[in-house]
């Protein structure tokens, strides 16, 4: 039996019939019960203050139970157990007859459609049974109600109407579904300000696009097109248009005169689009926001491709960004952070790799040392970016873009919670830059004390690199420890996709693919790199060095070099040291090779 005060609110309630919401209710709710320093135990009580705690249109499927509504939170207690509130499982048939009971004697719209609609909802999952029809009609009514009286606000209102809507649809009740329809109209009007785009265009998705008009008369069509068609005009040919808001008209309206194969009126639609991102002054106030409109019309036109206008505009605007030059260049900041390492503790590092008396050991035990002092191990870097995007949760929540240096975006990747693999090779891309400075210092040793003869004598130990290159290879390491690092880089990319490729040759993988004129193809580095071949022949560092050889060489959101230098993109960063040195690095991991001759074509690592 619920406590006086708290059935003396709902009296109240039922009695005036003013607009309220469903969490002003539960918040009303919880501090009658004072439900922050209390447990709740009555039963009638415990129904009543979870019924206006479900969240409405719940959206989080990893949480969720495939249903409507959804726990309010779900959290874990002092014993890392997840606690999910309000909770599933408390909902029994005692509090469902409680709810059934609420919803046909409650006056006020909102309570019997919040207690309907958690029958509904929750009876046919937890008990496997049809769905209660007159709860489902009392729903419907409730909401047309609700918004007839304007008992909730514009958006309230919105998301009742749908949810009737589909309701209405799925029990076939053709009465309602014209006084629903009406509703959906008639709320929308009453609501919609051509600045709010997320009152209005509604009834037209959901009745005319979604619905293709089948339940609306010929006046309600007319309506619906006339009003947004009247409304895009005017938000068209304001002094500074609003693009979100013309966007919204235009997106609704291109999709209509598509079905309806209006060549002409698309393409006015889209050229309003098109216009008013050209004529805004904020969305050409930089260079990304000038590419993410571009992007965005390349996008719009490409969908209706099947119209040759779209077409061509959609190839216009795609030369416009490999064009667009000064015009997507965006103001940036430098951010650094200052790190001191001692000459001891660089000293000790080295020590480490090359032997307190430089030059003693010989080449082939020093190289080992130093490949395996580089490669990073990729569940480190993982645990790493999961620390650190726990600790700093608003840096990973928004989108990435990598530009090139044409100043269009090569490459984009979402928040960390939707994209986290991307995530993780920008992480392990900057990690590897915050080791250059350790690199050079290890490579500025080997240059000292060993000659570019003496490591081609050790890299001819290795099966991938061929006898027959043996001036270019020396050609190679020549320019290395000479410090010309453009011509280094030029050469040693070609080298070491020739070394993968004998690499998988040698395990008796494909290195071809049919091409279209009958013939084969080289395969490209990225699929040499990723079939497997990496990964087994450097056995438990194998996944390691795939993902290394991946980032620095194949991946647009790493290093990208080898793709960088075939397309004669970022072309100076050939001549920067720390490039040269990870590319050396990289002959040197390849140096570690060793053909296993009692199986022939098996290979495995030397060290």
């Amino acid at each position: 039996m619920i406590r006086e005060e708290l059935k003396q609110y709902f009296d109240d309630l039922d009695s005036k019939l003013e607009p309220c919401e469903e969490f002003q209710i539960g918040q009303r709710i919880g501090e009658l019960l004072n439900a922050k320093e209390n447990k709740i135990t009555d039963k009638q009580e415990l129904a009543e203050y979870a019924a206006f705690q479900f969240l409405a249109d719940y959206q989080n499927k990893n949480t969720g139970w495939g249903t409507y509504y959804g726990p309010m939170f779900v959290l874990p207690n002092k014993d890392n157990q997840m606690v999910e509130f309000p909770s599933i499982k408390a909902i029994d048939d005692e509090v469902m007859a409680y709810w059934r009971k609420r919803a046909e004697e409650s006056k006020h719209p909102i309570l019997s459609c919040r207690y309907a609609d958690l029958i509904i909802d929750f009876e046919p999952k937890l008990k496997n049974i049809s769905i209660d029809y007159k709860m489902v009609q009392k729903v419907i009514d409730a909401s047309i109600d609700i918004c007839g009286k304007t008992l909730d606000d514009a958006l309230g209102c919105k998301d009742k109407l749908n949810r009737a809507f589909l309701l209405t649809k799925q029990i076939n009740d053709s009465d309602r579904l014209q006084k629903i329809v009406a509703a959906i109209i008639e709320t929308e009007g009453k609501f919609a300000e051509d600045d709010k785009p997320g009152l209005w265009g509604y009834a037209f998705k959901w009745l005319v696009l979604e619905n293709n008009e089948a339940d609306l008369t010929e006046p309600q069509k007319r309506t619906l097109l006339t009003d947004l068609e009247s409304r895009l005009d005017r938000l068209s040919n304001t002094k500074e248009p609003n693009t979100w808001n013309i966007e919204c008209a235009v997106v609704l309206l291109a999709e209509y005169y598509s079905k309806k194969k209006e060549e002409k009126k698309l393409e006015d639609a889209l050229l309003k689009l098109e216009k008013a991102f050209r004529d805004s002054k904020q969305a050409n106030s930089d260079g990304l926001l000038i590419l993410n409109y571009l992007e965005k019309l390349s996008g719009v036109y490409s969908r209706f491709a099947q119209f040759e206008f779209a077409k061509q505009s959609a190839s216009r605007i795609r030369t416009e960004i490999s064009n667009i030059g000064d015009r997507g260049k965006f103001a940036t900041h430098e951010v650094s952070a200052k790190i001191n390492i001692s000459n001891e503790e660089i000293k000790q590092y080295l020590d480490s790799i090359f032997g307190e008396q430089r030059g003693s050991d010989p080449i082939g035990k020093v190289i080992p040392k130093l490949v395996i002092s580089f490669i990073l191990k990729k569940d480190r870097v993982d645990k790493q970016l999961k620390d650190i995007s726990s600790k700093y949760v608003f840096r990973y929540l928004v989108t990435n873009t990598v530009i090139s240096e044409f100043n269009y975006p090569s490459a984009q990747f979402g928040p960390i919670n939707e994209d986290y693999d991307r995530h993780l090779l920008q992480h392990f891309s900057q990690n590897l830059h915050f080791q250059s400075p350790f690199l050079k210092w290890s490579f500025d040793e080997l240059a000292k004390f060993y000659t570019p003869e003496t490591l081609y004598d050790e890299l001819t130990h290795s099966p991938v690199f061929r006898p027959e290159d043996k001036d270019y290879i020396l050609k190679t390491l020549d320019l290395f420890w000479k410090d010309d690092f453009l011509s280094f880089c030029h050469l040693s990319i070609p080298l070491i996709e020739d070394a993968l490729r004998g690499l998988c040759k040698m395990s008796g993988v494909s290195t071809i693919k049919t091409n279209e004129d009958g013939g084969y193809d080289e395969r490209s580095l990225y699929d040499l790199i990723k079939s497997g071949v990496v990964k087994k022949v450097f056995g438990a560092k194998g996944e390691d060095v795939e993902y290394y050889f991946h980032v620095l060489l194949t991946s647009r959101i790493g290093w990208n070099l080898r793709n960088n230098f075939a397309h004669g993109i970022n072309k100076n960063a050939f001549a920067d040291e720390h490039v040269a040195n990870r590319l050396m690095h990289i002959l040197l991991c390849l140096s570690q090779v060793r053909k296993k001759d009692e199986q022939g074509t098996k290979m495995k690592p030397s060290n």
